[in-house]
């Protein structure tokens, strides 16, 4: 009787959960923690709710993520995780809970790493800003448990389509991981690979029953697909503009990680970096000619910023025009730092010789100074 209770609650629960029922925040985490308890008794002599009890402490962590409690998120994940652990070998069903609740446990522990906009929070330079240690181990943390769900997935049938899309999708959250971490070259071979398989998956018979979004309306379906394929192409995007040309572009290009659509991207990020149109053209594995096309043809946004030391030890920006934006085609960073430093020397506006001053120039907008594609500082003598 009381499985049966338990099982009522969770019936209950699942009507709030899917938003038929308009329920405050405080009321969720009562009904969820009642539920929890319910369910716990029985848990252990059997998988199906121990399982059952993994997605509820999922739910709970969500609640607790949202409403800003990220530890409480990380304490309720952690229990989901080990309550499934056990039915995902029995289970495929079981399985996708539990890798999705691993997936969910590196989103919690890796929020740190990220800013209010997702963004990466911390530059990919060695000798950059980093994040403190106890973020950076939540960050590896982030990335283990992203490498689990990634074997999860990989273990079940790969002949259904619900079961590759999981797949694809945790190697969209393992790229995110990784550029957190600072590894843009990775995180961007990831994101191709992302981006292949979906475009795979969604493009063989997306009418078939197991097919993922199947008993959604077509035009939907088609929405929803090209909306992730435009976010995964963002992504690869800014991981590129971060990628250095030896080690990283080339790599890429040399693994089949390079789509085609991008090499004129590729190309400029080279260039801006300071290297050179034939060392580019080899590199990339492209005609030298194909290659000054390009760069005559694709301008690139440079961003510039002055700022001169107050008395204080603070840094203040200049006014235009020492902050300001220009496009420019093939021109390296330090070329475009190099003739506005030079104009700024000789302008009225120049700080005395005793002040200290920085140049600070960036690909497409203003961003921390570790990311910009070139930056120096004047000290007085």
């Amino acid at each position: 009787m009381d499985r049966t209770a338990a099982l009522r609650l969770d019936a209950e629960w699942a009507k709030v959960r899917s938003g038929r029922a308009g329920v405050s925040p405080g009321e969720r985490e009562r009904m969820l923690t009642d539920l929890i308890a319910a369910l716990a008794p029985h848990a252990d002599d059997d998988l199906s709710l121990a399982a059952r009890l993994s997605l509820r402490y999922g739910d709970l962590a969500r609640h607790h993520f949202d409403t800003g409690r990220r530890e409480d998120a990380l304490s309720a994940v952690g229990e989901a995780v080990r309550r499934c652990a056990e039915p995902a070998r029995h289970d495929e069903e079981h399985a996708r809970w539990y890798a999705r609740a691993l997936i969910n446990q590196s989103v919690y522990l890796a929020e740190p790493l990220s800013d209010e906009l997702g963004m990466p929070r911390y530059a990919f330079h060695a000798n950059g800003e980093q994040p403190p240690p106890v973020d950076r181990e939540d960050g590896l943390a982030a990335l283990a448990a992203t490498r689990r769900a990634i074997e999860v997935w990989e273990s079940l049938d790969g002949s259904k389509p619900r079961n590759r899309e999981g797949l694809a999708q945790a190697h969209v959250f393992l790229g995110d991981r990784l550029e957190e971490l600072g590894e843009p070259v990775d995180a961007a071979a990831w994101a191709v690979r992302a981006e292949r398989e979906f475009q795979t998956l969604w493009s063989a018979a997306p009418e078939a029953p197991d097919a993922p979004g199947a008993a959604d309306a077509p035009d939907a379906r088609a929405t929803a697909h090209a909306a992730a394929l435009e976010h995964l192409g963002d992504q690869l995007e800014r991981r590129l503009r971060r990628c250095p040309f030896d080690g990283g572009l080339t790599r890429l290009r040399e693994q089949d990680l390079l789509p085609e659509r991008l090499l004129p991207l590729a190309v400029v990020a080279a260039r801006i970096e300071g290297v050179e149109a034939d060392a580019i053209a080899e590199g990339l594995r492209l005609d030298g000619t194909e290659v000054r096309r390009i760069l005559r043809a694709h301008s690139w946004r440079a961003v510039w910023r002055f700022d001169v030391q107050e008395a204080d030890g603070t840094w203040t920006p200049m006014t235009y025009p020492w902050r300001g934006r220009d496009a420019v085609a093939d021109r390296s960073a330090e070329a475009v730092a190099a003739e506005l430093t030079d104009a700024f020397l000789h302008s009225p506006d120049r700080p005395p010789p005793s002040v200290h001053w920085r140049i600070a120039v960036w690909w497409e907008e203003e961003d921390h100074l570790d990311g910009a594609r070139f930056r120096l500082t004047y000290a007085p003598p």
